[in-house]
């Protein structure tokens, strides 16, 4: 069967992380490649399975995914039939969930690039105002740091990061911005309580703290470079908070 054939080798599929998400993408891949329409049927999810050296349950959790995102549907007595054969045309994107570090690193990535340029434009184009919201946001920060409150940390991150993003004056960056503040928001979360875990709130305090004064002082080159060091030590902290959280004892572990 064609899907069989083109699912590629089991070996290379076992050395993969995150199996279901690779599974899922690998079964996409065959689905979106132009040999398969609607209403097509698929081989089994047994044969598919052992076809690429995976459980029944890795395999019912990609299956599941194609299903939630309208791929493929059951049908009693056919099994799985194609129900798409083409990747949508909306960008989508999956929020890090508490505690998954590795999501969170993926965001970072995205972060980079679109705050150091950000910075730059911000530098140059704020205004007075917005030069008020960012200082409003580090404060609340900084109080939330003091307090512990976490929730209120992350709102007032998301809250400066916005006020940079509307001080481009650039109205694809501040839609961007609000295209991917719920992303932020799930990231910061995952972030802000690595750091209060491990005790390193402040060390981002300073950051942006320090990229407020850069902005402030209209030195695009220097908010750049801000920018970019507190992206680069956010994934830092996320890879410190991952590696306590793994070195962390189980529950009813024994020594």
């Amino acid at each position: 069967m064609r899907l069989l054939d083109d699912l590629g080798s089991a070996v290379a599929l076992r050395s993969e992380p995150n199996l279901t998400e690779r599974v899922t993408e690998r079964l996409l891949s065959q689905l979106t490649a132009g040999q398969y329409q609607p209403g097509d049927v698929l081989p089994s999810e047994q044969l598919i399975a052992e076809h690429m050296g995976v459980s029944r349950t890795v395999l019912r959790e990609a299956v599941a995914r194609l299903k939630a995102e309208g791929y493929v549907i059951s049908k009693q007595g056919r099994g799985l039939i194609v129900q798409a054969n083409r990747r949508p045309t909306v960008l989508k994107m999956h929020a890090a969930e508490a505690g998954d570090y590795n999501e969170a690193l993926s965001i970072v990535e995205l972060r980079q690039g679109f705050e150091m340029v950000a910075a730059a434009l911000a530098a140059q184009r704020r205004t007075p105002d917005d030069l008020e919201m960012m200082h409003d946001a580090v404060d609340r920060m900084r109080v939330a740091i003091r307090t512990g409150d976490v929730a209120a940390g992350v709102q007032a991150d998301l809250d400066f990061h916005h006020a940079i993003a509307v001080a481009t004056r650039n109205e694809h960056y501040i839609a961007m911005f609000g295209f991917i503040a719920e992303l932020y928001k799930k990231n910061l979360t995952v972030s802000r309580e690595g750091s209060k875990a491990t005790g390193r709130t402040a060390d981002a305090q300073g950051e942006h703290e320090r990229l407020l004064k850069a902005i402030e002082a209209g030195d695009a080159a220097l908010a750049r470079e801000r920018a970019n060091t507190h992206v680069e030590s956010t994934a830092l902290r996320l890879k410190t908070g991952q590696q306590t959280s793994e070195d962390k004892p189980k529950i009813g572990r024994k020594r």
